[in-house]
């Protein structure tokens, strides 16, 4: 990996770790994780297209270690790169701006942080609170489609957020991540830990996004979910990279006895992208519901993977996954639902549905299951469709011209995603972004 600041680095990856790690006064133990987890990266090969999970995803030459790892800090708010968040009309009790390799600014408020929430990025919460962290930050790389970039991620992993609410507190107004990557050549390795304490709840927006450029950059990220029991997480996640980014994310939830997981993903960018997102139910009552919008112009191609986990009796959930493709957007979509002999009394349904506005536009969806006890309920689907000329022809007779038709069928279609963010003004803000991009002919 080079520095942005010069050509290479002239030294070998191990040596960069030991230069990141020493610039952000990390202890022993969290540089150990890092050579381990760099090590682990090494002996693993890059997906090819004879991986099942990898099938329809081409990586194409991707070397993830092409890319700046950090470098100098040279944004500025009157800069021309400044920070452009899309939620800038909504209200929140907290916020931190990451932009590139560095955190710039913490929010949190006052009546919060004397309550006992922790609210920073991860650099922050290394130092101020290594306890929590070395109790919560993943020890191992789990095997799976994703291993080699979240491997990668955790030898590199800088800024990202970690949030810490109390047992029994609930957080009203919703916290706000925004990490905007500024240029060409960059790499970013956001990590973000979630711990929602007994009886808590809390609302988490998390924002990324870049401008589209000339040349190539690459994102990864990796989040972890920690919902004590009968508590409430609502995460959102909006991802809007600039065509130009190569995007790679894992989410894993753990959820506690009779919790509650509302997770609702809007991908309206990047290049490419491929995503994991797993809700794991070890504790009876859980409910884990999953929501996600994909909007594909161009060229653009999302891989999403889900994983619904329960193992434990009288466990709930619910996912639903949309896309919108024009021109040659290609979506695909791996869903599992795994219930173990221990999941009695359970119940899951999983659903992915895409529109396709375009001829050239494709969409692959490969839903599955596996069940291992009787006496539960197990049911999924998938749609690939276009537009349904009688609707169109119906608005078109009241006077709409087709545009203002198309326009309206997708906003319907997209609505029951959009519902589920919970907060008025953020939903309303998302809202915007959406329909305008979903109204765009460029």
């Amino acid at each position: 990996m080079t520095s942005k600041a010069g050509a290479a680095v002239g030294v070998t990856d191990e040596n960069l770790l030991n230069t990141l790690s020493v610039s952000q006064s990390e202890p022993d133990w969290l540089l150990e994780r890092r050579l381990k987890a760099w090590s682990h990266y090494e002996s693993l090969p890059l997906p090819l297209l004879t991986d099942e999970k990898w099938r329809r995803t081409d990586l194409g030459g991707l070397d993830p270690t092409g890319f700046n790892a950090f470098g100098e800090n040279g944004y500025t708010d009157g800069s021309s790169n400044a920070a452009r968040s899309a939620l800038a009309n909504s209200k929140f009790a907290g916020q931190n701006l990451q932009v590139d390799w560095f955190h710039q600014s913490n929010r949190l408020d006052s009546a919060l942080a004397s309550k006992g929430v922790i609210f920073c990025s991860m650099d922050e919460a290394v130092r101020e609170h290594p306890d929590l962290v070395q109790q919560y930050l993943p020890t191992e790389i789990l095997e799976g489609s994703m291993a080699k970039f979240d491997a990668l991620q955790a030898a590199f992993w800088r800024g990202g957020n970690f949030l810490f609410v109390p047992d029994g507190l609930e957080v009203e107004v919703p916290l706000h991540s925004f990490l905007w990557v500024t240029g060409p050549g960059i790499a970013t390795f956001s990590q973000t830990t979630v711990v929602v304490g007994r009886g808590a709840s809390v609302q988490f927006v998390d924002e990324q996004a870049s401008a589209t450029t000339d040349a190539s950059a690459h994102a990864g990220g990796r989040v972890d979910l920690f919902i004590g029991d009968n508590a409430r997480l609502d995460y959102t996640f909006i991802q809007d990279w600039g065509l130009h980014t190569s995007a790679f994310k894992t989410v894993r939830a753990q959820l506690g006895r009779d919790s509650a997981f509302n997770y609702a993903e809007f991908a309206l960018g990047s290049g490419l992208a491929k995503s994991l997102v797993e809700g794991t139910m070890p504790q009876p009552g859980a409910r884990c519901e999953l929501w996600g919008l994909s909007l594909l112009d161009g060229n653009r191609h999302l891989d999403h993977e889900t994983h619904q986990h329960h193992i434990a009796d009288h466990t709930f959930s619910n996912l639903m996954y949309k896309g919108v493709l024009r021109e040659q957007g290609r979506s695909v979509f791996y869903g599992m639902i795994t219930i173990e002999d221990t999941a009695g009394q359970s119940n899951s349904y999983q659903a992915n549905d895409n529109l396709l506005l375009s001829d050239e536009a494709r969409a692959d969806s490969i839903p599955g299951m596996v069940i291992k006890t009787y006496d539960v309920r197990c049911t999924h689907g998938a749609t690939i469709g276009r537009l349904d000329e009688e609707e169109l022809f119906y608005l078109r007779s009241r006077g709409f011209t087709r545009e203002q038709a198309e326009w309206l069928v997708v906003r319907g279609y997209l609505g029951p995603v959009l519902d589920r963010v919970t907060n008025d003004q953020v939903r309303e803000d998302i809202e915007a972004v959406v329909l305008r991009r979903a109204a765009s002919r460029d």
